[in-house]
């Protein structure tokens, strides 16, 4: 693999918050006021299906239920150390939300919660404890694949240590989850085949981005044939690489978005290919646009980049919607999913906060959520827009 050239330089979009997704008052009748993530995906059914990481029933990273347990929740009492750990029955993850519809205006609403609880508690959606065998499992990404949903996890031991990943499907409209036997050993090409996004090309195959966990590594490309994603007796992946001056399917993996790269999400829109990702080099959330998958993603010719969110302190943060304040600013952001429905014009994303140091803004632990944001990308660049109702524009 090689890492050779820098990505683009990335303009900053017009982005602005349209509401906190998670928190107090919020997401409080789940059982969940502090999580983070919030990946987003279509279900069969066309409802929206999001899917967070750690929760906790109170507000902040390990914080206990306080006041009248919620039905269904072991009753937390609070420990000196708030951190993480069995000593909390409370933690989940994953967990996730629904939402009916997406209001481009007012944000996603919550109308239930995913997992085999009833549909008010957000109860974990894979069936393991904390502590035994792993610290914690993380969700990747989603994808839709007719009527099945199938979601990408990180076993890990301890955050950032990955033991193996994992591929769980639902067939019940994400409702309730299940392995499908498939795993992948955390050490594959270099570590790249840790943190995953994938999307369906339309021509039977899905395609996957990857990168490692520790946001030190850049990006490799694979796919797969949709029929064969889940059968764990069948290694029918296929890399992308630059061998003999030439790009092809099953050469060894080139990198093919060098950087560090975090959370990511590949996703399609109109008639061209976005990822949305967290640039660990620059402390920001970037897009970047390309016509077809195994594009050449760092030829400023056929590919678009922009910058949607700029990182910054705690004290320093910004909404977006004074110009006075400058552009859209957020402390210690990571994330960024793309919500189903979004267009290039209004380009929504669920964007996550961890204040993990004592700060300006209060105690470590809190904020700890996500929260939803508007901007727009470009259409790379021979793209057309597509014509849609006034309403929609």
């Amino acid at each position: 693999m090689t890492d050779s050239r820098p990505p683009t330089p990335a303009p900053q979009a017009s982005t602005r918050k349209v509401r906190d997704l998670t928190g107090p008052g919020i997401t409080t009748a789940f059982g969940m006021e502090g999580t983070d993530l919030g990946i987003t995906a279509r279900t069969p059914s066309g409802r929206l299906l999001a899917v967070f990481g750690d929760t906790f029933a109170g507000a902040g990273v390990g914080a206990p239920h306080v006041g009248r347990p919620h039905p269904g929740i072991a009753q937390c009492t609070p420990t000196t150390d708030e951190r993480p750990g069995p000593g909390n029955p409370d933690w989940r993850s994953p967990v996730g939300l629904f939402a009916d519809d997406f209001d481009a205006s007012g944000g996603l609403v919550w109308t239930g919660a995913a997992g085999p609880g009833p549909p008010d508690y957000a109860g974990q959606l894979l069936d393991y404890v904390h502590g035994r065998g792993c610290s914690t499992i993380l969700p990747g990404d989603v994808l839709t694949v007719g009527d099945t949903m199938y979601l990408h996890v990180m076993v890990n031991e301890g955050l950032g240590t990955v033991t193996r990943t994992e591929i769980h499907r639902s067939v019940d409209d994400g409702h309730t989850w299940e392995p499908t036997g498939v795993t992948f050993s955390p050490l594959l090409e270099g570590g790249h085949r840790q943190l995953w996004t994938w999307e369906s090309g339309g021509d039977g195959f899905v395609y996957v981005l990857s990168t490692g966990f520790q946001r030190d590594k850049g990006v490799i490309l694979m796919r797969v044939r949709e029929e064969q994603l889940a059968d764990p007796g069948v290694n029918g992946w296929q890399t992308w690489g630059f061998r003999d001056g030439a790009w092809a399917w099953g050469n060894p993996t080139t990198i093919v978005l060098p950087g560090r790269i975090g959370e990511m999400y590949l996703r399609r829109c109109e008639d061209f290919w976005t990822l949305t990702y967290f640039n660990a080099e620059h402390y920001r959330i970037d897009c970047l646009t390309f016509p077809h998958i195994g594009a050449d993603l760092l030829d400023g010719s056929v590919t678009a980049h922009t910058t949607l969110l700029h990182g910054c302190a705690w004290g320093d943060e910004s909404d977006g919607s004074d110009p006075a304040a400058g552009p859209a600013r957020v402390a210690q952001l990571y994330c960024g999913c793309p919500v189903p429905g979004s267009t290039p014009e209004r380009w929504h994303l669920v964007v996550s906060q961890w204040n993990t140091h004592d700060s300006a803004v209060g105690p470590a632990g809190w904020p700890y959520r996500s929260m939803q944001y508007v901007g727009s990308i470009p259409r790379p660049p021979g793209a057309r827009a597509r014509d849609r109702p006034a309403a929609d524009a």
